[in-house]
């Protein structure tokens, strides 16, 4: 025996420490860490309790109203070819799908009618006019073109 204890072999009976920790109860899980914010929104935990998630103006930088509005009117000004890229080209001119953009803009301008703020329906207003006279600019120069020639 001796010349194992030179050796450096070491024996231990693990048999009944299987059966020991069965026995115990098991130590219960750490709580949940809260989630972390990522981005400029908050986790949706901040959202319970609200009667909806319209009803107040938002402090953070998320989609609102007037961003909707602005998206259609430029898409219908890249439409009618008033907008200029960085490289000097303007978009092709496609006035079906500028009238499109033109008409959800007056879709949305009649279901809102009442329930937006004085900025918004302004910028509304505002743009749909000049969206309109510019289509109307653009159709008018079609027919003097398709006259001519």
């Amino acid at each position: 025996m001796e010349e194992e204890n030179k050796k450096g072999f070491k024996i231990v009976d693990k048999r009944g420490a299987a059966e020991e920790e069965r026995e115990r109860p098991a130590a219960p899980p750490p709580p949940p860490e809260p989630p972390k914010e990522t981005g400029n929104r908050p986790g949706p935990e901040s959202v319970q309790g609200k009667n909806s998630p319209g009803t107040e103006p938002s402090s953070i930088g998320g989609p609102q109203f007037l961003d909707l509005v602005g998206m259609l009117q430029f898409g219908a000004m890249a439409n009618m070819g008033m907008i200029q890229s960085p490289d000097g080209k303007r978009s092709p001119v496609n006035l079906p799908a500028a009238k499109d953009s033109i008409d959800i803009l007056t879709i949305l301008q009649e279901k809102t009618k009442g329930n937006l703020t004085e900025e918004e329906s302004g910028v509304l207003t505002e743009g749909l006019y000049h969206l309109r006279m510019g289509y109307l600019a653009m159709m008018q120069a079609g027919q003097e073109k398709g006259g001519k020639g």
